[in-house]
């Protein structure tokens, strides 16, 4: 469980960021996030979580991939450069995945605060066993 939450964690670091990548759907995503903390959950697939876990997993190794790069980065200038580098290749693995940066996003505020949803991922990534 704790192993689901730390990519969660990561996730939501990184996840957001492909949001980022396009500025209107990071406007977008900021005013649903207002109205989705007022409207009930949707109901989240399973094929969907299944699609989520690969690009979950895709976009933890896209972080680790720029992780060193962007901490060795001489300014600014080049930091910014592997950011977009490394958002562009988080969009393009969610949308690989078959999901849009706005469901991605989606499941992991949901997951955030839904048991029940974390449970169903833990399962999918085999966390849920001992």
């Amino acid at each position: 469980m704790q192993k689901t939450l730390i990519a969660l964690a990561t996730v939501v670091a990184m996840g957001s960021t492909a949001a980022i990548a396009q500025p209107q759907q990071a406007q977008n995503a900021q005013n649903q996030n207002s109205m989705a903390q007022q409207q009930p959950a949707k109901e989240i697939s399973q094929g969907m979580l299944v699609k989520f876990v690969t690009a979950m997993e895709e976009v933890q190794s896209v972080t680790q991939k720029y992780r060193d790069q962007f901490q060795e980065a001489k300014n600014q200038e080049e930091a910014r450069k592997i950011q977009q580098s490394a958002q562009k290749e988080m969009l393009a693995a969610v949308e690989n995945a078959g999901l849009t940066p706005k469901e991605y996003n989606m499941i992991i505020q949901q997951a955030q605060n839904n048991e029940e949803l974390r449970a169903r991922l833990e399962e999918l990534t085999g966390d849920g066993k001992s």
